[in-house]
């Protein structure tokens, strides 16, 4: 319910507005790292996801406003060892039709697929933020890409969370319990969906009175 009531506030602070607009906004504002401008949560949180795969992906390059934010995932994959696959990858699956993008696959020091993704929320007592919707992406996306590989195992699941005031990064490795309840949910809510939104509707019928 918080992303009606935002948009319904914004809407009436800023009436003239456009929707696509407001809802960048419905998630707050950072500043950014070099101008000291205020930009939308959203985009602070792309330029991080953006920085941490061009380092990966290319080399670290010429300096990045977001440096700060991105370099602490690049230290634990070379600490742990970890080979990277890809990021930002694509993966759909018509059995579920669902499509999304894997934020980070790896390999582990056993040669194991993994797959990681990245929140930049506001933390607070040095404690990371993880929510259940972020299990349920990841254990789709594993399933998913288990398929597409033709992997005999379920690949693990490793959520950070990376703290936008002091850019401590905060690592959560899912459990095999939360796993399969939340891949079950994620099955649930993309049967839902299509059932809601994706399928014909029965037509309205006229209700017959008595007498």
């Amino acid at each position: 319910i918080y992303m009606p009531r935002k948009l319904v506030d914004l809407a009436r602070e800023h009436p003239t507005q456009h929707y696509s607009v407001l809802k960048e906004w419905c998630y707050g504002f950072r500043e950014h790292p070099f101008t000291g401008e205020m930009i939308s949560s959203s985009e602070f949180g792309t330029s991080v996801h953006k920085r941490i795969e061009d380092w990966l992906m290319d080399g670290e390059g010429e300096a990045s406003a977001y440096d700060d934010w991105a370099k602490p995932f690049i230290d634990w994959v070379n600490e742990e060892g970890v080979q990277v696959v890809d990021c930002e990858y694509i993966i759909s699956d018509s059995r579920f039709k669902i499509a999304g993008s894997i934020d980070f696959i790896g390999l582990d020091k056993d040669e194991k697929v993994f797959l990681a993704d990245y929140k930049c929320r506001s933390c607070n007592d040095g404690k990371g933020k993880f929510y259940p919707k972020d299990c349920k992406q990841l254990a789709i996306e594993s399933v998913m890409l288990a398929r597409k590989l033709k992997l005999d195992y379920f690949p693990k699941e490793r959520s950070i969370c990376i703290d936008t005031n002091t850019a401590e990064h905060y690592h959560y490795e899912w459990s095999d319990d939360e796993f399969n309840h939340y891949f079950e949910c994620a099955k649930l809510s993309a049967k839902t969906y299509w059932t809601e939104r994706m399928t014909p509707k029965p037509k309205k019928t006229r209700n017959n009175k008595n007498g």
